[in-house]
């Protein structure tokens, strides 16, 4: 079952996410690298799928076990 995408901003991920927040411009390079689960791009600006971000923790095979029980 595909989840509801649940979109946060990318300025504020970057500061709700960071005790001391990366620059705005270091965020975007992330992002546009795809080194931030759950980023997209709509329109021109940058956004966070919290819940996709949450269900990825870089190792593959959890990150299979973990989607598959969406």
């Amino acid at each position: 079952m595909e989840h509801m995408p649940k979109l946060m901003p990318l300025e504020k991920w970057r500061t709700e996410r960071f005790t001391h927040p990366p620059g705005k411009s270091t965020v975007r390079k992330w992002a546009n690298r795809g080194d931030i689960p759950g980023a997209k791009k709509i329109g021109g600006s940058w956004f966070v799928d919290i819940i996709e971000e949450q269900l990825t923790t870089g190792d593959e095979l959890v990150d299979s076990v973990l989607r598959a029980g969406r």
